[in-house]
Formats: C-alpha cells, structure tokens, sequence
C-alpha cells in the first residue's frame, strides 16, 4: 500500500468521537497530516520541510528523475505530473510515493502503475459544476486536493463550507492546500469539516513555520471523521 494512503487512513482510524475541545490527539498521529510543497528552489525547500512534514510533494514543471535533488524524507511525490504509465514507471523506479495529476490528460492504463505501492490524486479545478463533481467522484484516484492557497486572510464560514462541500461531494481523500499559516481553530475546523491533509509552501512558511504547523495538528483534539460512502481508489485487480 501506498505510504500515503496508509498514513491517510491511519489518521481517520485513529480519530474517534469528539471529546470536547480540552481532548488531545494520540501523540502518534496528528490530527490532520502536514504536506510540505517544495517548489522554486527545491533543494532548499527540502531542507526547509525537514522533520516536520509528513510528506512533501515537489512541484517542479522541469524535474525529471535524473535531476531530481536527495529526498531524505520517508513519504514523498510528485506535483503536476501527467498520469501516463512510463512517466509513473519512472517516478516509481525513483522511489516516488504518489502524484497529483491534471485529469484532463490521465491516462486510464496508468492508474493502477505501481500498485499498490504508489497512489494516484488531482487537484479540483477552480470552477467545477455539479457534473465536473460526478466526474471526479467517479474517477479511480485516492485523493483530491483543493487549492486555497489564494486565500490571503483568515478563513471565513463560508470557506470552511466549501471545504465540507468537497469532502461531502469527493467521495475521497481531502487535501487542502493553504496559504497563510491556519490557527489552531482554522485547522480544526479544516479536520472537522473533512480534509484528511493540509498542504503548505516550504520555501513560504519556513522550518520554523511549518514546525508551528505541525505543533497545532500535534495537539488538535480529536474530531468525527467526515463519512464518505463511495471512496474509490484505483482500479479493481483483473484477477478477480
């Protein structure tokens, strides 16, 4: 299995009922995992990410396996990476953990490459109608990242419902990618609201940052997971 995947479903496992706002997480699991997004200087970003990522995604257009920097950490993949069976072999062969592809280019006979070490997921476009969420829910892919990145200022309730939105609509794995460092109240809104991960800029939120980060998801008390009916990942085996 996919070490992502494994740490996704580890960290819903591990999160039972509420037990009001004084409870804390087991201090094995955070309450959402910290992705730490190395893209610019990548070399840099890796160092940056350090211990305190559970997994770093490099979002790098021009890397390729043979240029790509020393990856110390346990979990990590690739960003923007076209969903085609020798580029995942490739990836595989380079000790890569997942990707996030564009969709509109995936190629079905990729989807199980790799399996079941390697999983596949792709970010929600920015506009999308309720049949582009029937398309997505229906696509054999782990997870789906949301992108808020934009977003410059404190989440507002509105922004938080469309993250419940998504998950309720998903059918998958959450990913929220954010922008400004969450407070402890954004991030526990984010978990309750049914992200499974929050995906943060290395090179923007420093070591010292991203350790914060990590800190709050460390003591997040613990939230309802969010169910979801249908997930799908991947494609069934021909072998049965």
């Amino acid at each position: 299995m996919s070490q992502l995947r494994s740490l996704f479903e580890r960290i819903e496992a591990g999160s039972g009922p509420s037990l009001g706002f004084g409870s804390t997480q087991s201090s094995r699991l955070p309450g959402m995992a910290l992705i730490g997004r190395c893209s610019g200087d990548v070399e840099a970003a890796l160092a940056v990410a350090g211990d305190a990522a559970d997994a770093v995604v490099i979002a790098s257009p021009t890397i390729t396996p043979e240029s790509l920097p020393l990856v110390t950490h346990g979990i990590w993949g690739l960003g923007g990476v076209p969903l085609e069976p020798e580029g995942i072999r490739a990836w595989q062969a380079a000790g890569a953990d997942f990707t996030v592809s564009p969709v509109a280019t995936a190629l079905v006979d990729a989807i199980d490459i790799g399996n079941p070490q390697m999983t596949h997921g792709a970010r929600i476009p920015d506009e999308v109608d309720d049949r582009t969420w029937r398309l997505l829910a229906g696509m054999p892919l782990d997870f789906l990242v949301l992108d808020k990145s934009a977003m410059t200022g404190p989440w507002t309730l509105p922004e938080l419902g469309e993250v419940a939105d998504a998950a309720r609509r998903a059918e998958k794995y959450l990913v929220v990618r954010v922008g400004p460092r969450p407070s402890g109240n954004e991030l526990l809104g984010l978990r309750q609201a049914g992200a499974v991960a929050i995906v943060a800029e290395a090179n923007d939120h420093g070591a010292e940052g991203l350790a914060a980060i990590k800190a709050d998801l460390m003591a997040m008390p613990r939230a309802q997971p969010v169910a979801r009916p249908g997930r799908r990942s991947g494609l069934e085996s021909t072998a049965t």
